[in-house]
């Protein structure tokens, strides 16, 4: 229902009063309309777990609700979309998407550390720590079921490229790193200052992982030799085409 108010019998004072009001009104909404919610911040990680082993009842099951930013930014609601390109032995064989997510997270109960379990395996540990310049695995030990170590996968590193002696979980390979001094172009963007990791069991096993800090694996690409054989040959490449980060 429509009200009309008859201006010309209201005292000019109290015609006043009521366009401060009603103006004090206005503003008031259009205040409330535009509050920013500010975003919750992250939590840095620093600790270097390097070397460290825990025995399996130390690790516990924990629901992590804060963001961690590092070499990597970690949080339950942030995933990574990659475009599979399938091959068998070096023949291609068809295309699929997998959606990268870590959203388990547990606990080590002697350093309080938040180990983070992805999904799927892209280039990086499945159980992983990572602080502001490297990336940790969390493993069993060999022979033993009960023991977990801690081993540094990769990370910043002095220069402009370096060597070292790594691992896959049932052979021996050596490592190599590089600064990349040109961008790398995927369908998520193009991406500077990228790094490059390999690793290299010989005749049996190759992967390479492109890396953005601060964003994740651009891309991933394993090389195997079949059971039987010493002939590495291309199995998988997969290559980021979407990133959100919470």
């Amino acid at each position: 229902m429509s009200v009309l108010i008859n201006l010309k019998h209201i005292p000019l004072k109290k015609i006043s009063l009521f366009f401060v009001a009603g103006s004090f009104l206005v503003i008031s909404c259009r205040k409330e309309k535009y509050v920013l919610i500010e975003k919750e911040s992250c939590v840095p990680q620093t600790a270097n777990p390097a070397g460290r082993s825990y025995s399996d009842d130390s690790i516990v099951a924990f629901n992590c609700t804060s963001k961690h930013c590092g070499i990597l930014p970690l949080s339950t609601k942030n995933y990574w979309i990659y475009e599979d390109s399938v091959y068998q032995d070096g023949i291609f064989k068809t295309v699929k998407f997998d959606t990268l997510r870590f959203t388990t997270t547990r606990k080590s109960l002697s350093d309080g550390l938040v180990w983070w379990e992805s999904n799927l395996e892209i280039g990086l540990p499945e159980m992983l720590y990572a602080n502001d310049s490297a990336f940790f695995g969390l493993k069993n030990r060999f022979f033993t079921t009960d023991i977990k170590d801690a081993k540094k996968e990769f990370g910043y590193f002095p220069g402009d490229s370096i060597r070292y002696l790594t691992s896959f979980d049932d052979a021996a390979a050596m490592g190599r790193s590089l600064k990349m001094e040109t961008p790398v172009a995927t369908k998520a963007g193009v991406f500077n200052n990228c790094l490059f990791f390999e690793k290299n069991a010989f005749s049996y096993r190759i992967d390479q992982v492109i890396f953005k800090p601060g964003v994740g694996v651009i891309k991933y690409t394993h090389q195997e030799a079949a059971p039987g054989t010493r002939v590495i040959k291309l199995q998988n490449i997969s290559t980021l085409i979407k990133v959100y980060i919470d």
